[in-house]
């Protein structure tokens, strides 16, 4: 567990800026208090992202994560750089509680100005960090590579060994070019999401805040952060440098010092919790989210079946050898691993239920663990990816009458693949499925291709319209996946603004929404999910824990709407 000690804040004033080089004062972070019109507008209506990860290097299996998931192929030039890492390269919960108490008596008292020197102190000192960290993890495989390796570099090898030297012209440079490496696969997106990993979590979430209040009309007023567990699908068992438990507490006092507008789905890995009946490990995986829930502040689960479960009816698989990979720990493959997960699943749904807490699973064929060649290892060709399928979360509401999921990514991440949304579609509408719901999250095309996708989402929404009472305009919420969209290079920058032109003119349609489209959308369906309103219970937990005094701004403007189907 973290051992916070304090230390006097450090600011740009006392000259730490000088010894830790170039423009350490400039670079554009600039924190703020929670009602500073920069980020916030009481009279913009609500506005939520219910899809976002804060996090950093400490917090994920790096290596395994990009090896088995983002590049599937680990002899790749990027998981080499990545394994040079090691595992202590970024900020430990330790670290960030010390570096939040820096700044918390600024931003109590909203001196901008103070807690901005803070911030940007830290933000250049773990760039620098990271810079340094990249280019010493290149030399080392181009070292191993051979005499010749300089001459053979490849892109992203010199793109990391030309970093600029201060944040502040990272910055800049990646505004002027908005994709460096347009080959491989490798986009100035994975050094930008790369970097990010060496980072507090604080710097990301106000960076986060700084690029998402620039529209015309909306400010996000809470963004729902969901934090992972992969320690034992692809993690061999061991525990992330910072232990999930210590996330929990460093977002729990993030979200304290944003006034709220950050909360957070707590994790639950039912192969964790089958290693932990099993003996192999002391963590219970349902404990840690019913401690967070209920002591915590957080609000809700996260779910990620492609890292290797079914949503349920894992026993079905028991006796065929699925779970026979080489990611997956040798003493978890026991021969009735399926049934067990089943029974740790249904433990979570049960308390879910009678608790009123929301769920978020991953429902895009994606990020599923594989270690083979792209022509099986990508999108429905991996096998792990395809347990996120519409039809595979079918028995969860059958089984869970009432219980509150979100399907994150609504089935896919790309147009052309109707078929899932509409099956999610269809469970919408049955007696089961009155609070299920998906996201927006990952829709790349809002970046590429605006007018298919305006063209997709009047198609599928019509579809649901005339198919049954519960309008997928009452269900559809708006999601980013930050930090994960930061892959996709500067235009994600834009994510908001185009989902606002796009639902600007869907307004002008009748698609069945109870109320205005682009208020359901962005603000409403989310409140609804969530259960933020008066009386319910993840609103009576937040009201106790909250106390008697300050609340969050959304509060407000949750419990000023009108709509409430």
């Amino acid at each position: 567990m973290i051992d916070i000690t304090r230390r006097q804040a450090v600011t740009c004033i006392a000259g730490l800026g000088a010894q830790i080089g170039l423009s350490a004062c400039t670079f554009p972070i600039t924190p703020f208090c929670p009602t500073d019109p920069t980020i916030s507008d009481p009279s913009a209506p609500l506005t939520i992202d219910i899809h976002t990860h804060v996090f950093n290097g400490s917090d994920l299996q790096v290596q395994g994560f990009f090896n088995w998931v983002v590049l599937n192929n680990g002899s790749s030039e990027l998981g080499a750089i990545l394994q040079e890492l090691g595992r202590d390269f970024a900020p430990t919960a330790a670290e960030e509680m010390e570096a939040l108490q820096q700044i918390e008596s600024a931003t109590r008292v909203c001196d901008t100005r103070t807690s901005s020197q803070i911030l940007q102190t830290f933000a250049q000192e773990r760039y620098s960090r990271g810079k340094e960290a990249l280019q010493t993890a290149v030399k080392n495989v181009q070292t191993r590579r051979g005499a010749q390796s300089f001459a053979r570099s490849s892109k992203i090898e010199r793109a990391i060994r030309d970093l600029p030297e201060s944040y502040a012209e990272y910055q800049t440079l990646r505004r002027r070019r908005p994709r460096l490496l347009s080959s491989e696969n490798v986009t100035d997106g994975d050094i930008d999401f790369i970097l990010r990993n060496f980072q507090y979590r604080y710097v990301n979430v106000y960076d986060y805040l700084l690029k998402y209040s620039r529209s015309r009309s909306r400010r996000i007023d809470l963004l729902v952060a969901h934090l992972v567990d992969y320690d034992w699908p692809i993690g061999n068992g061991a525990a992330t440098p910072t232990s999930l438990r210590d996330q929990v507490t460093v977002m729990e006092r993030i979200s304290q010092l944003a006034g709220g507008r950050v909360l957070c789905f707590a994790p639950f890995d039912p192969m964790k919790e089958v290693a932990h009946g099993l003996g192999l490990t002391t963590e219970s995986s349902l404990q840690l989210v019913i401690d967070a829930i209920t002591k915590h502040g957080f609000i809700g689960v996260k779910l990620y079946p492609p890292m290797g479960f079914l949503p349920l009816d894992n026993a079905s698989l028991d006796g065929t050898g699925f779970w026979n990979r080489r990611w997956i720990p040798q003493a978890l493959q026991v021969s009735d691993l399926g049934t067990r997960m089943d029974g740790a699943l249904r433990a979570l749904y049960t308390w879910c239920l009678s608790n009123g807490v929301p769920i978020m699973g991953h429902s895009s064929p994606s990020n599923g663990p594989c270690d083979g060649p792209p022509n099986i290892c990508s999108g429905l060709h991996n096998v792990f990816s395809k347990l996120t399928l519409a039809k595979h979360w079918e028995p969860v509401p059958a089984n869970f009458p009432g219980i509150r999921v979100n399907f994150g990514h609504f089935g896919y991440t790309s147009l052309g693949h109707d078929r899932q949304e509409k099956l999610f579609s269809d469970y919408m509408n049955r007696p089961s499925g009155q609070f299920l719901y998906a996201d927006s999250a990952y829709m790349t095309d809002a970046l590429t291709q605006q007018p298919q996708l305006r063209d997709y989402l009047i198609s599928i929404l019509r579809y649901s319209s005339g198919h049954g009472d519960a309008a997928l305009a009452q269900r559809l919420m708006y999601g980013t996946d930050w930090e994960m969209i930061v892959r996709e290079g500067r235009t994600s920058d834009r994510y908001l603004e185009r989902f606002e032109a796009i639902f600007e003119s869907l307004d002008q349609l009748n698609l069945g929404a109870d109320g205005k489209l682009s208020d359901r959308f962005f603000g409403v369906n989310a409140a609804m999910f969530l259960g933020l309103r008066k009386r319910q219970l993840n609103r009576n937990r937040l009201d106790a824990y909250y106390g008697s005094g300050p609340k969050p701004a959304w509060m407000s403007k949750v419990d000023s709407l009108a709509i409430v189907a």
